[in-house]
């Protein structure tokens, strides 16, 4: 009996957890913190643009992150779009706190609202996509990266990301064209060639499949799990 494939996956695939910290590992844990509030008015006063008063309200919704006070975060973080709506890193922290408080619905709608203004925004585009994938709407997530695919023409992990999103739907033939795509950019990714392999063997072209399965294998790349497949694919298709 034939093995059912394992999926690609892009080395984007969101992991679990917030990952803004590391970005302000700096401020200081007392941010934001009561004592502080007629200076922070002060501060705030004299930040003459938009995209400063949001970067300050971004740096405090971090500490408030840092010190465990996710709900202040999040309306910090509101106020932060408030005063400049195209302040991504904001945009990417609220949405990365929905996601973990599993607020799907307010998530999605954060993501949509952006590249509806914007679509030419992969790494907003890319984020909307695996939550769409998550919540089990293939046909969505690629809606949404076609969308932003003008401005990821050089976007490698982009690329084959938009791939496995195609050969899930089994749109093989499109998911062959950025699989290359994506491996012209980084040639040592092994399971992009084990993707490539897959669609190339579902159009029926069986001597590059092999190829491809051979070019996998030999990036030393791959997990235990995926060499096997590699193999039984390699095999079959002698």
């Amino acid at each position: 009996m034939r093995k059912e494939a394992p999926k690609p996956r892009s080395p984007e695939r969101r992991e679990s957890g917030l990952r803004v910290e590391t970005a302000l590992r700096a401020v200081p844990a007392s941010a934001g913190t009561a004592g502080e509030d007629d200076a922070r008015i002060e501060k705030k006063a004299r930040l003459s643009t938009p995209r400063e008063r949001a970067e300050n309200e971004y740096r405090r919704a971090i500490a408030m992150v840092n010190q465990g006070r996710v709900q202040e975060a999040l309306a910090v973080l509101r106020g932060a779009l408030s005063e400049e709506p195209a302040h991504t890193a904001s945009r990417l922290a609220l949405f990365e706190l929905l996601v973990e408080q599993r607020r799907l619905d307010e998530a999605q709608a954060l993501m949509q609202e952006s590249l509806t203004r914007n679509p030419l925004q992969p790494q907003l585009a890319a984020k909307l996509a695996r939550l769409q994938l998550e919540r089990d709407d293939a046909g969505g997530a690629e809606a949404t990266l076609s969308h932003a695919a003008a401005a990821a023409a050089d976007n490698a992990e982009f690329r084959a990301f938009r791939a496995a999103v195609l050969q899930r739907l089994t749109f093989h033939r499109d998911a062959v064209r950025e699989y290359q795509a994506a491996l012209r950019l980084a040639p040592r990714a092994g399971v992009w060639w084990m993707g490539l392999g897959i669609s190339l063997e579902a159009e029926g072209k069986a001597g590059e499949a092999r190829e491809a399965f051979q070019r996998a294998r030999a990036t030393g790349a791959l997990t235990p799990e995926l060499t096997v497949f590699v193999e039984q694919r390699l095999r079959q298709l002698q």
